[in-house]
């Protein structure tokens, strides 16, 4: 942001402290930063005792001290001074009478204690050194104040003060210090500026040398105006507004815009600060002291596959070439009703770009007085322009938004800001906000609402088996997700549209559509035309690759069967129908064997059961013979099932075998 500077001379010695000045040197030239700050360059006017005076806010004094440097080919700076940050209250830590004492004649006199005074009240006046004031109750609303005083010859007298008492003090010295007193508290009522005195030695006059610092102010900012013409072409004209908030006049300055976004600090270095020192004991035996910080991204991708290719003729001019032709008419007029609508031409400013901003140098100089706004054009050129309608997947809204697609053509990067939009026969279409536009590339503004088109969305997910490899039993199963979205775009019945649709970008799924075209940071985007009165439908495809590793021996049946379906391989298809077939058998074998414990351990209860009821029943009777029977009956049960469960068993133990076998054929 600082231009260049012939010589900076570092500023660090301390003077006493001055008076405000009352005229600075006159502002040559201002650059606002979008961040916030600008950067004031103004001519030094030396005295003949070789100090350059100037005057600013006292808000400004930190970033001042923090940033100002002395620019000049001659002469060296030896210093810089000015009032610190709390004058009054410096002011009295010499004087033996504070701040509050001096408001009224009572208290004062107290807290002047022992001085020699002559004090005159109500027409007598008493001659001495101050003993003491003591208040006393008139009523319930009033106070009297009687003085006390002993005269040269030992006399005690007293005096009651009234509203006329007045005081004089015989000390010189003491008057003295009430004079300074007095004049420090006239100039702390007015404490808003403070004037800066910088001493330089061997600069002989004020051509010699000027002043640059950097202080906060306003943010400008950005309101473009666009006309669209219908022929791919629209005039954008961008006018920056900005405010005089230096607290002085600017008269005859030259202005200058960046859009630079710099890292800006600030710190108090016009406040006091103290170390706090830790305090310890007095220690006679030890005198040791413990130690205490979104366009469309395929651009890059396109521009860089065509950097090799030779430039078109005027293109990097032409938008210098668009100002120079343009007339020089200061103000946005627009034409009659009848009449095609256009903006008039404005005087832009002379625009530059570097790594990081653009830069707007405004033609001329500017007059401003403080607190005032004052708005200017900086830029006017043509440029291309596509009217789309824009649609956002996701969107609770059916219809999509009528958006102008505009490519920065003009050779330098332009500010984000407010934008109002016209179209040369209908005139005002809407209002959009615009991202900051580096050159050459591309935004979406979006104005309004397109109520004559429609556009539907589905979703239609699916898996499928890439590639099936097995080894030492382990299958490792690759698998394809897909999720393909159709977007169905009813169009206008009256006129053709270019329809964008925003995709959402799935982390680690790879995008395809035949429609791509480019993408922000969030989305893909989808681009057709859609015929009037036509349906177009596109469609985007989200692939996900996900691999999985599974133990032959356990995998379900139908999942084998699915695999096997899923390979070319004719020799793996066989060998996981056959794997499928006996697994399909071997779950069934141990379902049964399941299937049979249950009912053996269901059986084993009930006969639990049984035996704590024949423990209750009495001996020989026909309820103990009823349990006794049962009991039997389950035992013969029981054993029949474990019967039929060693049968199964061998049968699990076979057919797990088998699937073993069949395993160890992979």
């Amino acid at each position: 942001m600082l231009k260049q500077v012939t010589a900076i001379l570092l500023l660090g010695a301390s003077f006493p402290a001055i008076s405000l000045a009352a005229d600075n040197g006159a502002i040559r030239s201002i650059t606002l930063s979008s961040g916030g700050l600008a950067q004031v360059s103004r001519s030094a006017d030396v005295n003949s005792d070789g100090v350059i005076r100037i005057e600013v806010p006292l808000d400004q004094v930190d970033d001042i001290l923090k940033s100002l440097v002395v620019n000049g080919s001659v002469g060296s700076v030896a210093g810089m001074a000015l009032a610190g940050p709390q004058p009054l209250r410096e002011a009295f830590k010499g004087l033996p009478f504070s701040l509050e004492a001096l408001s009224s004649v009572p208290s004062l006199l107290t807290s002047m204690q022992g001085a020699k005074v002559s004090v005159t009240s109500d027409g007598k006046t008493v001659d001495g050194s101050i003993l003491g004031i003591e208040a006393r109750k008139v009523d319930d609303k009033a106070t009297a104040y009687l003085l006390t005083v002993i005269d040269k010859d030992g006399a005690v007298e007293t005096l009651v003060l009234g509203d006329d008492a007045s005081v004089r003090f015989d000390d010189p010295d003491t008057r003295a210090k009430l004079a300074k007193a007095t004049a420090a508290i006239a100039r702390g009522k007015n404490d808003r500026t403070r004037a800066i005195d910088i001493r330089v030695n061997g600069a002989k006059n004020s051509g010699d040398i000027g002043l640059t610092y950097v202080v906060p102010s306003p943010i400008w900012k950005t309101a473009y105006k666009v006309v669209i013409d219908g022929k791919d072409k629209a005039r954008l004209q961008a006018w920056t507004v900005l405010e005089n908030a230096s607290g002085e006049d600017w008269k005859s300055i030259k202005l200058t815009l960046t859009s630079a976004e710099p890292v800006t600090l600030r710190q108090g270095l016009h406040q006091l600060y103290w170390r706090e020192r830790q305090e310890v004991p007095v220690n006679t035996a030890s005198n040791n002291v413990l130690a205490p910080d979104s366009g469309d991204l395929s651009n890059r991708r396109r521009l860089a596959s065509s950097a090799a290719m030779p430039a078109p003729a005027g293109g990097a001019m032409y938008a210098a070439k668009t100002m120079a032709d343009a007339p020089t008419i200061a103000t946005d007029e627009l034409a009659r009703p009848a009449e095609p609508m256009q903006v008039a031409a404005g005087n832009p400013a002379a625009a530059t770009e570097s790594d990081i901003s653009a830069t707007f140098e405004l033609p001329g100089t500017y007059d401003l007085a403080n607190g005032d706004t004052l708005s200017v054009p900086i830029m006017d050129a043509s440029v291309e322009a596509d009217m789309v309608d824009m649609y956002r997947a996701g969107s609770s809204v059916r219809n999509p938004i009528a958006a102008v697609m505009l490519k920065n053509t003009t050779g330098v990067s332009m500010p984000a800001g407010i934008l109002t939009l016209y179209d040369s026969k209908a005139g005002y279409i809407g209002d959009s906000q615009l991202s900051a536009l580096p050159k050459d590339d591309t935004r979406l503004a979006s104005f309004a609402t397109d109520r004559k088109v429609s556009i539907s969305e589905q979703q239609t997910p699916k898996e499928e088996i890439a590639s099936l490899k097995v080894a030492d039993g382990v299958m490792n199963a690759t698998v394809k997700y897909r999720q393909t979205t159709t977007y169905t775009v009813s169009g206008a019945l009256d006129g053709e549209r270019t329809v964008i649709i925003e995709h959402p970008i799935r982390d680690g799924w790879s995008f395809s559509s035949a429609e791509s075209f480019g993408k922000t940071a969030t989305h893909q985007r989808l681009k057709a035309v859609v015929p009037a009165g036509a349906e177009k439908v596109l469609t985007a495809v989200d692939e996900q690759l996900q691999s999985n590793s599974y133990a032959l021996v356990d995998v379900e049946p139908d999942m084998l069967l699915g695999w096997s379906a899923s390979t070319n391989d004719k020799a793996l298809t066989d060998k996981l129908t056959s794997l499928a077939d006996a697994r399909k058998r071997q779950v069934a074998v141990q379902n049964e064997l399941a299937s049979l414990d249950s009912e053996i351990e269901k059986t084993g209860n009930e006969q639990e059961r049984i035996r704590r009821n024949l423990g209750a029943v009495p001996d020989k009777s026909d309820l103990q013979k009823r349990y006794l029977k049962a009991l039997a009956d389950s035992e013969d049960q029981i054993a029949t099932m474990n019967e039929r469960r060693d049968t199964l068993q061998q049968e699990s133990d076979r057919r797990g075998d088998r699937v073993t076998e069949i395993i160890r054929t992979f």
